[in-house]
Parts: structure tokens; sequence; C-alpha cells
């Protein structure tokens, strides 16, 4: 409770506290991003919600609502339709508005309307890993003078959400050969199809995640296939019941705490000395209790780990990854035909070896300035991306497996 007080008066101050300038550090991306959205010609009252009932959350400095929201780590989240600097989410079974002002973020629960501010305070601070100080990891992320250093200084306040592990698992099962858009439409349909309706307003319907044993007991393939889930519908209804078999969400919080392991990494964890190679195999554990799932491969549980159960060294790894990696840690990558488990794990030691123990944090800064909706932000990166495509013939082929036969 200590850290979110400290926060809230922290974000309290007057915001000419932060001299940017004198540090030589741009301004968040959130209000360069926001600038280039062409505004409404339509005469649209300047508050929806009561002055009032806003309270303060912690600085832009600490949290960018555009860069953790919408750079695929989370896909609860939307923009408000009018006013572009505020978002509205579901967190659990509570809705709140994010709003960013005078480079403080505040915050309301729209529902329950009667939350006490400290319970907000408290679930948000949760959610955002606010115990966690983000000026002093970026300042350590930057000591090195290269490219990623620019990038992370000016991508700062990304950071990583602490998701409900069964959303986080079936929200990436989505993700495969997908886009943002498209998973975050396939997480609001799962929503409004099997989830509970906790709040609406002015037409917009807000829902909670639906439970394991809803999901297992309700889910249908043709249902989802319908709805447009391709493929994925059949690993959402297998997992489901795989999840449900296991133990549902506390099988998943067993893996955050550690305590499922494969028969022979559990013997290993009895020796009291482990060579290097064993080491790394506990390391990686939670990857295959993950990717007993249907749709899971590697790469999905690494996104699982990082955003839902507390493994902020895992490095999710795909083409897009793999490329910053060859653009940014080793050359030499490009060689390399595939992604292969070897190459896997050995794109995320890179990350790891320059980043812990956060790498994960700062893996997910680096893909985020590579998207589309952030590259901008970033001069010299759409150039750069630009040869890069023009001298690489074709991007290594992922083939690791997943336990259901398709790729990751």
């Amino acid at each position: 409770m200590r850290r979110s007080v400290r926060l809230v008066t922290a974000a309290s101050r007057d915001v000419k506290s932060f001299d940017r300038n004198s540090q030589g550090i741009s301004s968040p991306v959130v209000f360069a991003s926001s600038a280039a959205i062409p505004t409404f010609k339509t005469h649209v009252k300047a508050e929806e919600f009561n002055l009032n009932d806003w309270t303060p959350l912690c600085s832009t400095r600490e949290l960018s609502c555009a860069l953790t929201l919408e750079s695929g780590q989370v896909f609860t989240w939307q923009r408000h339709p009018r006013q572009v600097s505020t978002w509205l989410g579901v967190v659990g079974h509570r809705v709140f508005a994010l709003r960013e002002r005078d480079d403080i973020v505040h915050f309301q629960c729209l529902h329950p309307s009667d939350l006490p501010t400290t319970e907000g305070i408290e679930e948000l601070s949760h959610y955002f890993r606010l115990e966690v100080d983000a000026e002093p990891l970026y300042e350590r992320w930057t000591t090195t003078s290269d490219s990623m250093t620019t990038i992370l200084l000016r991508m700062r306040g990304l950071r990583i959400v602490r998701q409900d592990p069964v959303e986080c698992l079936f929200s990436f099962i989505c993700s495969s050969n997908n886009n943002i858009a498209r998973i975050q439409g396939m997480v609001d349909k799962l929503k409004a199809t099997y989830g509970d309706l906790i709040y609406k307003e002015e037409g917009r319907h807000f829902y909670a995640f639906p439970s394991v044993d809803t999901l297992a007991a309700k889910c249908e393939e043709a249902t989802l296939r319908t709805l447009g889930f391709g493929y994925r519908a059949a690993f959402i209804v297998k997992t489901a019941k795989q999840l449900q078999k296991l133990g549902g969400v506390s099988y998943l919080n067993d893996i955050r705490d550690g305590k499922i392991v494969r028969p022979e990494v559990k013997k290993k964890r009895k020796s009291s000395t482990l060579a290097s190679d064993d080491k790394m195999t506990l390391y990686h554990a939670y990857q295959d209790d993950l990717m007993v799932f249907s749709g899971v491969g590697r790469k999905v549980a690494d996104c699982v780990a990082l955003f839902s159960l507390e493994k902020m060294e895992a490095i999710p790894v795909d083409t897009h990854v793999w490329q910053i990696a060859c653009r940014e840690l080793d050359a030499t990558l490009s060689e390399r035909k595939s992604i292969t488990p070897t190459v896997y794990r050995m794109v995320g030691d890179l990350f790891r070896a320059r980043f812990a123990p956060q790498a994960g944090w700062a893996h997910s800064v680096l893909f985020a300035a590579d998207l589309s909706a952030f590259k901008l932000e970033v001069p010299g990166q759409e150039k750069k991306s630009r040869v890069k495509r023009k001298a690489t013939k074709a991007s290594p082929t992922p083939t690791t497996k997943q336990k259901t036969g398709s790729t990751q």
C-alpha cells in the first residue's frame, strides 16, 4: 500500500517537476500518437465523465496507456470513441476508465461505481505492476550507447501488465497467425458469447472473461468457427477441457509459483548440484507445463508466462523478434534459415544477457517500437526496416512444433 500511496502523491505534484529537457528525454509516445489521430468534426462535450471522479494513479513516465494497452500484450482495453486520451477496460469484474492529462494518468471505476478509491488504486497498481519503479529499469537498460538505447528512451512508459492467467492463455491461443485488431475482436467475441455482462453505457457493453468451467461446458467448435475463429476454434475447445481437468486456474497459478515441473526436472531439483544445461532445463520448465495445451507452442507459452505468470525472463520469439535480434544484437543470426528450438533459445539468451533480470519487459519495449502503430515514433526505424526487407530474401521459417502438430 505504501508504494501505491507514493505513486498517487507523486502523480498529484505539479507536472513541471518533470523536467524532460534537462534530462535529454523526450515526452512519452502517447501524446505524439494521440496528436496524430484526426479530431472529430462533430461537436463533442469536453467531458463525459464527472471531473470530480478522476483519481490520479501515476505519471505518464511510469505508465503510457497507448504503449502499454495497444502493444499486443493485452486485448481487453479500447480507446474511448471520442476522447483519444481515454481508455476503457475490464480488470476482473471491474470496469475502469483511464485518462492521460497533464502528464498524469487518472482513473475512474465505472463499475462498481461505489468502489472505494483505495481499492481502485490497489487493483490498478497490481495490474500495472506499479510496485516496480520503471525509471531505474530504463536507466539501467540505456547505459550502453547504441540504437536500442535510443528506442528505449523514446518508448518510456510501456509496462508489462499482470493479467489474469486464464484470459491471457486463451487470448494468446487466438494470436496464432493473427494481428492485434483481430485478436482483440476474437477476445471480445469470447467474452460477449460466454462471459457475464457487467456494465453497459451508451451502447458499449463490458463483459467479464468466462471461467474455465464455463468455457469447458459451453464452448463448441462450430459456434466459434461461425464467429470467425477458424482453426483456433478447436484449440480453444480442447484447451478449455484440458485446463478444467488439470484443475483450472490453480494449475496456472502453480506454474507461476514454480510448483509444477516435468518428472525429470523434479528429479534434478533434488540434486544439490546442477550442470549449466540442467539449470537451463529448470529455467524453461514452465514452457513444457504450458505446451501441454492445444494450440500452445513455445512463443505462446512465453507470452502467457511473461504477461500473467511472473516469468519476467521469458522472451517470446517469432520472426519479428528474430529480426530485431539480428539487427540489434547479433548479425550472424541472419545466417539461420529457421527458428529451431536452438535458435529460439539463442535469441532469448541474447535479450537476457543484455537486459536481465527484467529481460521480458525490455524485449516488449523493443517489440512495440517495431509495430507500425509506434514505428514513426522512432526516427530512422522505418527507413532501416525497408533496407532490411530489401536485403533479406526471406525470413526464417519457424519450425518449433506444437504438441498439437501445428507450427508456432
